[in-house]
């Protein structure tokens, strides 16, 4: 029961922000943000091997948020992909220094490198609540100027629009869904299962709420079928999951073209 919930909680988040990313012509920000909050948890890890405990979520959201917004900044001196490319390389590069540190607690970032939706707990299903209902004010309150900003960003500017304060909003979205999802889908796969939906949503609806519509719906068959899939072939539902969004992506590009 408790990972269907969190099936459905993530098809919510990853719908937002997945077309927010998608959107923003800036997709591989999702890998990104995974990879540097990943980078929090292993820091988080080495926080716990010194005696210091803290709540992985916070590290890692204060991670991704941190690497997020260096990625937009750097992205102002050059174009988006290198911005985003330098500040994944970095995120790993701390990921990889703190895990050597912490050799004796380093078993622990699997489930976070790749997830597990059969391992979702009590405390993991409170922050996928907590995260979705963040997702969800944010992107209510500023819906109509993120999708103008997103779809028309010099003309959103002149308009008066603070467009620095949006580009914080957008961060804080696909930080915060990032982090919350790592734990049942997993920093490396949590790409296909943002994306893929997203932009098969975007290919097929006639309207920008048809999309993430769309979307949502896809992102939930593909976990839902994951899961179950899980129960017959010794795979990882996360793993099943990405694969099958991914072919699903392929499949209708194809036919499309």
């Amino acid at each position: 029961m408790d990972s269907f919930i969190a099936i459905f909680l993530i098809s919510l988040i990853v719908s937002i922000s997945g077309n927010l990313s998608v959107f923003r012509k800036a997709s591989f920000l999702i890998a990104s943000v995974s990879h540097s909050a990943l980078a929090g948890v292993a820091f988080s890890l080495f926080l716990s091997s010194q005696g210091i405990s803290v709540d992985y979520f916070v590290v890692a959201a204060a991670f991704a948020i941190a690497f997020s917004a260096m990625a937009t900044v750097f992205s102002k001196f050059h174009d988006v992909d290198t911005g985003v490319s330098i500040s994944f390389a970095l995120s790993m590069a701390l990921a990889v220094a703190f895990l050597s540190l912490t050799r004796n607690l380093s078993g622990k970032i699997w489930s976070f490198l790749f997830g597990e939706l059969y391992l979702i707990t009590d405390k993991d299903l409170f922050y996928l609540i907590l995260t979705a209902v963040m997702v969800l004010l944010l992107f209510g309150i500023f819906y109509e100027k993120l999708l103008f900003y997103l779809f028309d960003p010099e003309g959103s500017e002149a308009s008066g629009i603070n467009v620095k304060f949006l580009d914080f909003i957008l961060i804080l979205i696909i930080s915060l869904s990032a982090v919350s999802v790592i734990r049942s889908v997993g920093a490396i796969l949590a790409y296909a299962i943002f994306v893929a939906p997203a932009a098969i949503g975007k290919k097929f609806a006639r309207s920008v709420k048809q999309s993430f519509i769309f979307s949502s719906l896809i992102s939930f068959s593909c976990l839902y079928a994951g899961l179950l899939l899980s129960y017959s072939i010794p795979i990882s539902a996360s793993a099943l999951s990405a694969l099958i969004a991914s072919a699903l992506y392929f499949a209708l590009m194809i036919k499309k073209s």
